[in-house]
């Protein structure tokens, strides 16, 4: 994992950039939608790029699926637990938007699928997150 993260600068201006020592990244969906596969992917590269990684995922008790989550934490120090809170959220589903949305720390990036997520007003209040749309 890099130590360095940047962002895009506002209207011409330079970029901002930050020191990243750990990042929790939430993936939530659907259990055959590949979240797990996805999960362990992140995982493994993150842990041959020299960095602990601890993971932490819910697998629904169905045999059609459900909801699911694969969190990773990636850090360059010791990491002794898989979070309490998402610096990263991508969200593929409505369901899964409303139920982590008040998991994210302050300040960070929601990713979601246009598709399938339209975001709520309250909850923009409630949390100042940057919110990005992606297409599956």
């Amino acid at each position: 994992m890099s130590d360095l993260s940047t962002t895009t600068p506002p209207q011409g201006g330079a970029p901002k950039v930050s020191k990243v020592s750990e990042a929790v990244i939430r993936i939530a969906g659907n259990s055959q939608d590949g979240i797990q596969a996805i999960g362990g992917f992140l995982a493994r590269l993150a842990g041959r790029s020299e960095q602990e990684v601890m993971t932490f995922m819910t697998i629904p008790s169905t045999i059609s699926g459900g909801p699911s989550i694969f969190q990773v934490r990636i850090g360059s120090g010791e990491v002794l637990s898989s979070g309490d809170e998402a610096d990263v959220l991508l969200a593929f589903y409505q369901h899964s938007y409303e139920e982590h949305l008040t998991s994210l720390k302050k300040g960070g990036i929601v990713l979601y699928d246009t598709d399938h997520v339209e975001p709520k007003p309250e909850f923009q209040k409630i949390t100042t997150t940057s919110a990005s749309r992606f297409r599956a």
